[in-house]
């Protein structure tokens, strides 16, 4: 039992003796650390293949984009860290061994030849110590990174950085696609550059938009660039602008047609935004206001349009201050509603029609028409007329004018006292109620229905006469006669005694 008792003492010595010398030649979790990281990614190349990698290499290799070849997934994440990273797959002629550093001097990678073979060795240098053992943080650090891979390369707009010399060193897939159509074939990296215009943006340090044209076979392709400068490189967006750039041309040619078109019209046009600002005018309006040109640019605002006009004389000078601010105020309210039309009759004898039309989105426009030859080609009209009123009234003969449809146009005061028709009446009236008129005051007598049948006659017509007797006794001499354009004309005389019988001889 004693002997059973030592042998197990024995052996737990030896197990703890064991358990200590490990220990004691075991690395530290920083020397196990950078045992890792000296030789943490390792790749084999040859004609232009990858032929054979570590473990963590290879896991590199399959989080990248699956549907490209292996030598360019490669070739991207050279392209990520190292300059001129081309050198580390060219083909040489020295043998001897090549080390670059990364931009961030985080990575180093060391190019070894042998024979037709490239082995590649990448090392990350770092000096914080990992914590061991948390596999959690890890893990969501890997789950994030799948995330953001996954929306980068999901994103429907260009995403990519590049440094301060121009070179791309990361993209997303819609700037592969992009590149690839252009190119018309799939593309290796180094990729080309799309938008040579943002080289040496980096430096600036700030961000911008801008809006840029790229030229492919098929024509001119437009983007909204952003650029957000990250360390040492710019992370850049570019949103695809054909339709907006299209949209923007439409509105220029057609503001353009609608500038031309504004240009020979001979009214004046003034359009005011919806903060009632002038944005729009045509020539013909400073001929018809005489404003200056550098007044109707400033874009003055429409009181100070209106109160302009009323200083030059251009509109009808109110009567007091505080009514023409009431007038304006009714003016704008009108012309928004597009109610507002008015004539105006200005000192120098000018005469404006003034019109207010809304527009869309609050605008207003207001449309300046001289009217002065109308208006003075209607005064003289309506001067001839009456003068011709008046030298029909003056005859002692009664005259009445009946058109084509059978209303009466014209009649005198002696028409009117011959057959005692009420002064407001004289001038309307049809065939019908003058005929009716006639009968009336008249003995019988066909007169009045032959008169009828010959102003509606469509043949040839010659003027014809008649006698008549008024029931009071007296004798009326008619004459009937066509006029032109289908008219016909009444015309009336009393007979004296002395005439009566002059015409009685004469027959």
């Amino acid at each position: 039992m004693t002997a059973l008792v030592e042998f197990l003492v024995y052996l737990f010595g030896a197990v703890l003796a064991l358990f200590a010398t490990l220990t004691l030649l075991r690395p530290t979790a920083r020397e196990t650390t950078n045992l890792v990281s000296e030789d943490r990614l390792i790749f084999l190349v040859r004609d232009n293949r990858v032929i054979d990698t570590n473990l963590v290499a290879r896991r590199l290799l399959d989080r990248s984009d699956s549907s490209r070849p292996e030598i360019d997934r490669l070739r991207r994440f050279l392209a990520q860290h190292f300059e001129d990273s081309e050198l580390l797959l060219s083909p040489r002629d020295e043998q001897t061994d090549l080390m670059l550093q990364s931009r961030d001097q985080q990575v180093q990678v060391i190019r070894h030849d042998v024979g037709s073979s490239i082995r590649l060795k990448v090392i990350f240098v770092t000096d914080e110590t990992p914590v061991d053992g948390d596999m959690h943080t890890l893990r969501a650090m890997e789950t994030e990174l799948e995330t953001l891979r996954a929306n980068t390369t999901a994103a429907p707009f260009l995403l990519w950085r590049q440094s301060n010399v121009g070179e791309v060193t990361w993209v997303n897939r819609s700037y592969l696609d992009t590149a690839e159509k252009k190119l018309g074939k799939q593309t290796d990296w180094p990729l080309p550059v799309l938008f040579p215009s943002l080289k040496g943006l980096a430096a600036k340090n700030k961000s911008e938009s801008r809006r840029i044209s790229v030229q492919n076979d098929d024509g001119e392709n437009w983007y909204d660039c952003h650029i957000t400068p990250i360390g040492s490189e710019i992370l850049c967006t570019a949103i695809p602008a054909d339709e907006a750039v299209r949209s923007e041309n439409r509105r220029h040619e057609f503001t353009q047609t609608l500038t031309k078109t504004f240009a020979e019209l001979a009214i004046g046009l003034a359009i005011f935004d919806r903060s009632r600002r002038l944005v729009l005018f045509n020539p013909a309006l400073l001929d018809l206001t005489n404003l200056p040109t550098d007044f109707l640019t400033s874009r003055p605002s429409m009181v100070s349009f209106l109160d302009r006009l009323r200083e030059n004389r251009v509109m009808p000078e109110p009567r007091d201050y505080r009514s023409w601010r009431t007038s304006i105020s009714e003016l704008e309210a009108a012309a928004a509603d597009g109610t507002y039309g008015e004539t105006w009759s200005l000192p120098d004898g000018q005469t404006y029609h003034v019109t207010g039309r809304p527009h869309p989105d609050g605008a207003v426009a207001l449309l300046f028409e001289d009217i002065s030859a109308e208006m003075s080609l209607t005064r003289h009209f309506r001067t001839e007329l009456e003068q011709s009123q008046a030298v029909i009234d003056a005859l002692e003969d009664a005259v009445a004018v009946f058109s084509p449809a059978g209303e009466i146009t014209v009649s005198n005061q002696s028409y009117q006292e011959l057959w005692d028709i009420d002064g407001k009446a004289f001038m309307t009236g049809d065939m019908a109620e003058a005929t009716r008129r006639w009968h009336e005051m008249t003995a019988p007598t066909p007169v009045w229905g032959d008169f009828r049948e010959f102003a509606r006659a469509d043949k040839e017509r010659e003027e014809w006469t008649a006698t008549v007797t008024l029931k009071d006794g007296r004798r009326v001499f008619c004459r009937f006669g066509p006029q032109k354009g289908g008219g016909t004309v009444a015309i009336f005389r009393i007979l004296s005694a002395e005439r009566r019988t002059a015409m009685q001889e004469a027959v």
